[in-house]
């Protein structure tokens, strides 16, 4: 799946993308707000400056995945799985 299917989708009212593969994809500046990205592989994809507000993450895997000013506010979080610098400039309130 590539990052125009995924915002042509979003954007029909889709929002289950649970274990989708998204490796390397680039959803920066991409309007993901309430998405179900549980279990999704996301590492390396570049989801810089997305609104991820309410999504969730649980499960996802998020190695090297570039969240620098992603809104993530209520987002559901993988539980001491992530890295650090993934969150590093991110806008995460819990």
């Amino acid at each position: 799946m590539d990052a125009y299917e995924v915002v042509r989708l979003y954007a029909a009212g889709e929002r289950n993308f649970r274990e989708a593969d998204l490796r390397g994809i680039s959803l920066a500046k991409a309007n993901l707000s309430g998405v179900d990205l549980t279990g999704a592989h996301l590492n390396n994809a570049d989801l810089s400056n997305s609104d991820l507000s309410r999504a969730n993450l649980n499960w996802a895997g998020l190695k090297g995945a570039n969240l620098s000013k992603a809104n993530l506010r209520g987002a559901k979080m993988p539980d001491g799985r992530m890295h650090n610098d993934c969150l590093e400039s991110a806008n995460y309130f819990g």
